[in-house]
């Protein structure tokens, strides 16, 4: 590169420091790009330099093609120079989840056997962040085939949470939240089956947002070519804020090209701005997956501030299903979605494992994930009629409310524990041992069903982020959105872990 770019208002060796510009908004960096207050290069080199800094203690982003990136914010800088902008995100850096294809990047799922799996094209939602105007220049750290809340595996290591570094950033977009929390990124898109965007947002102090199924594409989000979407499974973006989030959301929704030459998805906008505007279900414990009491505490002082507010809190009014049925529904059909990615001879293994456990709490919550990797194809059409059934029960309670407070998970973020297989794992919660994966309850209640669910920062319980879950009736992701901004402007949102401070 022999000159800067014409829009610089100074020579190229003078250089604001630009330290707080990557924990930043991805809206507001957006913004001085446009404003020409600064490059697209100088912005990717301050994200670099983020990097630089803290990812050899965090190991969030994985893999990184700088050079690419630096070309393509150099072409950025001189089109910018020219007025002319790709999208909203013209010139912003992001990172992308390990397991969406990324062309000429590895996608192994943090597996050693696809070491040498490299994508020949774009997954959907990276291909709509370039169109966007993103400059997609690296990826982030995932649990082995995407099944923990803990982010480690062979190929990468382990992800630290970077509020407590002891701790897991959550999963299975655990390198996702915690390169967002330290501004390595600007914006993040993951994937989310078992809480897998809302889990490690409420464990790094993030913003998540599980859409409704279906309504975005993940095609390229696969080991093995998939001409077929995950059931449950969804892709959604990570953010510092709730604008940043629906800017995320409105960049990748859409279906499939072959999907979306016969459909087009139109879900209702929401224009509502304040706490008052909105009529707040609550449901912030369970019996089949009790909540810390810290934590619990949380949650419903947060309820109080919405009340405060001017919000409409009906207490009295919950969802219609059976906890315990809705749960194993929920295993169940989990079971049933991810039994793609384990062959026959592995599931045996895993329910022989559980039963030797003789355990009744592994048995009910792992068990009966197990036993849905080999469901015959008789008896996932009758879940799938028992879970059409839930929904109408769902679709019915929205129309009294329009968001549910739920916690995402029983716990803020737990120490980091890789010892044997997940199942054989435990949390203690009030003093009391649960099966690690019993935490997946607050995943299920939603996700069996398909609904929108967005988190946001509520606080901290002992130095840890919290979030709250947020979840709105079918297609009313926008609502859900409008909610997280509404609480984002009136109660507060984002604050860097202290080691970014």
């Amino acid at each position: 590169m022999a000159e800067c770019p014409m829009i610089l208002r100074r020579p190229c060796n003078e250089r604001n420091t630009m330290t707080s510009i990557v924990l930043k908004s991805a809206k507001d960096q957006a913004i001085a790009l446009r404003q020409r207050t600064m490059t697209a290069t100088e912005l990717l080199e301050a994200h670099f330099k983020q990097i630089d800094k803290f990812n050899p203690d965090i190991n969030a982003v994985i893999w990184q093609d700088r050079e690419a990136a630096k070309a393509s914010a150099w072409e950025m800088d001189n089109e910018t120079a020219k007025g002319k902008f790709r999208g909203p995100l013209h010139g912003v850096p992001v990172t992308v989840k390990e397991s969406f294809d990324l062309s000429g990047a590895p996608t192994t799922w943090g597996d050693p056997e696809h070491n040498e799996n490299l994508a020949t094209s774009d997954s959907d939602p990276v291909a709509r962040l370039r169109a966007a105007g993103a400059i997609v220049f690296g990826k982030t750290n995932v649990p082995l085939n995407l099944v923990e809340w803990q982010s480690f595996n062979q190929v990468y290591g382990t992800t630290k949470n970077p509020w407590d570094q002891t701790r897991t950033p959550g999963g299975s977009s655990g390198g996702s939240a915690a390169a967002i929390a330290t501004g390595m990124s600007a914006l993040e898109v993951g994937s989310d089956i078992g809480s897998s965007i809302r889990n490690p947002a409420h464990f790094c102090g993030v913003f998540g947002l599980k859409p409704t199924h279906k309504v975005v594409s993940s095609h390229g989000q696969s080991i093995v070519e998939s001409h077929a979407e995950t059931d449950i499974a969804v892709a959604g973006p990570l953010a510092r804020t709730a604008d940043d989030l629906k800017i995320g959301f409105e960049t990748i929704l859409g279906l499939r090209a072959i999907d979306g030459s016969a459909f087009k998805v139109h879900l209702p906008e929401d224009n509502r701005d304040r706490l008052s505007e909105f009529r707040i279900g609550i449901k912030l414990d369970d019996a089949e997956s009790p909540v810390d009491e810290g934590y619990l505490a949380a949650l419903d002082e947060f309820v109080h501030k919405l009340e405060k507010a001017g919000a409409k809190v009906i207490r009295d009014k919950k969802p219609r299903v059976d906890s315990t049925d809705h749960y194993t529904l929920y295993l169940s059909l989990l079971g049933a979605a991810m039994s793609a990615r384990i062959t026959k001879k592995e599931a045996k293994a895993l329910l022989a494992g559980v039963k030797a456990m003789n355990n009744g709490d592994v048995m009910r919550v792992c068990g009966t994930r197990y036993k849905g990797l080999s469901i015959s194809h008789s008896e996932w059409l009758n879940l799938d009629a028992k879970r059409n059934l839930h929904r109408l029960i769902f679709d019915n309670y929205f129309k009294d409310v329009d968001i549910l407070i739920a916690p995402a998970a029983g716990t803020p973020a737990f120490k980091h524990n890789q010892k044997g297989p997940r199942y054989s794992r435990f949390l203690n919660i009030n003093g009391k041992d649960y099966p690690d994966m019993a935490q997946t309850f607050w995943a299920g209640y939603s996700g069996v069903v398909g609904l929108p669910s967005v988190v946001g920062p509520v606080g901290q319980v002992n130095g840890l982020p919290i979030g709250y879950q947020g979840i709105a009736g079918h297609g009313r992701d926008f609502t859900a959105l409008a909610f997280a901004a509404a609480v984002e402007r009136e109660l507060g949102g984002y604050m860097p872990p202290p080691l970014c401070l």
